[in-house]
């Protein structure tokens, strides 16, 4: 198994301390960065970091407690339909801030979702598909008091060039196999129909009775009615940057009233529905057509995936960590300016800490991250760039008038920022009688004299 070792360029640390001043004057060295991409191709890494976002922010939502024996997940699972309308919404979640586009191809897209947002959208889940879900203990003042208790949903989605090359696959799908893709397509339109009944049963075929009830009278009664859906819908698929087939269904509601006469002259023998109630189901419908969605990401053998990733040896301890700062905003006697003016000027302090808690940090054998970047003038931007992905966790107004602000930042881009400037070694572990050497019996990084 190859490893990935670090080692600084030539003539780089013996020259450090007593030029710095001076080539941080003049021309940096060229840039390891690739070719920009095109327009097209920082539209795609744009839609695959958003995808990943969401993704990773769906996770984390289902992880969220809502009572002493149930989290969010547990709950929302309980109902097809309660489940399909989260994930829904949560992938309609808009990208927050600015994107970061970095000079090496690499996008960043980050999606927010505030404990309040989140309550709300619950709370209306509820109130539509909660009943079907049958977890106890599951109702709107339980989700109200697991929401003061929630932190910020707060995701970054990467994206690389480098990992997506030009294939006949959509973006994102590259390494799924044609199999998969169509096994994708189908489970996302089974859904997609499944989701236009659900749509339908709403319906009201009566003042007092909805068509769900139609369908509930027996599985052949539903059977024939999903197959004329079948025949008669229009359905049309997307493959979506983050593997998620989405296919969406669209039936006229006159053809569904058409669909439904015929299941209830065919497979009906009750007395409880009459075809004129089908018929006052389009007038009460006030839509002319219905439409839903279905999801479903690729079966997980139809993916090819490496079997092996390279282990870097030398990244620093900090790579994997993130640093936090809390900025402060005190008004000036006399002027009281409004709580959004207060919230960026703690928001600004807080950035000032943390870009130097982030100059400070040390790469490799004492030098820091501001010393090397003044010496790497190629990087400072990406490094600008990616100071500026700071998260918001927390803000509060004082009681004294005051404000405070409390920001994040994880630090494996910084690392991936930095390594670019780095020598590059691959090693072969030494094996040994009892496995593989263990990383510190490595020859240590050469360093070259000028």
């Amino acid at each position: 198994m190859r490893s990935l070792r670090f080692a600084w360029p030539a003539a780089a640390l013996p020259l450090l301390a007593a030029l710095f001043g001076i080539f941080a004057a003049h021309a940096a060295p060229p840039s390891s960065a690739p070719a920009a991409p095109t327009a097209a191709q920082r539209k795609t890494l744009e839609l695959l970091a958003l995808g990943k976002a969401r993704t990773e922010a769906l996770q984390r939502i289902r992880a969220l407690p809502l009572t002493r024996e149930a989290g969010v997940g547990d709950w929302v699972t309980g109902s097809v339909e309660l489940d399909r309308a989260l994930r829904l919404w949560v992938r309609n979640r808009p990208a927050e801030g600015q994107l970061r586009q970095y000079s090496d191809a690499v996008c960043e897209v980050d999606v927010a979702i505030s404990p309040d947002d989140l309550r709300d959208q619950l709370l209306r889940l509820l109130d539509e598909f909660g009943a079907a879900a049958g977890v106890r203990g599951v109702d709107a003042a339980a989700i109200q008091a697991a929401a003061k208790r929630w932190p910020m949903v707060w995701t970054t989605g990467s994206a690389a060039l480098a990992e997506h090359p030009v294939t006949d696959r959509p973006p994102g799908w590259e390494d799924v196999t044609s199999t998969g893709l169509d096994l994708a397509r189908q489970a996302a339109e089974a859904d997609a129909y499944h989701a236009l009944l659900d749509e339908a049963g709403r319906l009201k075929v009566t003042a007092a009775r909805r068509l769900r009830e139609f369908f509930d009278i027996s599985d052949a009664v539903r059977n024939a009615v999903y197959d004329g859906v079948r025949k008669e819908s229009k359905t049309s698929t997307q493959f979506e940057p983050d593997q998620i087939a989405v296919a969406t269904v669209r039936i006229g509601i006159k053809d569904l009233m058409r669909i439904v006469t015929k299941a209830h002259d065919d497979q009906y023998r009750g007395e409880d529905f009459t075809a004129a109630d089908f018929r006052e189901m389009v007038l009460l419908a006030g839509r002319d057509e219905l439409s839903a969605t279905g999801l479903a990401p690729p079966p997980e053998r139809t993916i090819l995936r490496n079997r092996y990733t390279p282990i870097e040896l030398d990244a620093p301890a900090w790579a994997g960590d993130t640093r936090m700062a809390v900025g402060h905003f005190e008004p000036v006697e006399g002027q009281s300016p409004d709580a959004a003016t207060q919230y960026q000027a703690a928001r600004l302090d807080a950035l000032d800490q943390l870009r130097r808690k982030v100059e400070a940090l040390v790469i490799q054998q004492n030098v820091s991250v501001a010393e090397f970047v003044g010496y790497h003038q190629d990087l400072k931007d990406d490094v600008v760039l990616f100071l500026s992905g700071a998260r918001v966790i927390r803000r509060q107004v004082r009681p004294d008038g005051g404000a405070e602000v409390e920001v994040e930042l994880p630090l494996r881009r910084l690392w991936e920022i930095v390594r670019r400037d780095m020598k590059l070694e691959e090693v072969e572990p030494a094996e040994t009688a009892t496995g593989p050497a263990s990383p510190a019996t490595l020859p240590a990084p050469q360093k070259e004299n000028p």
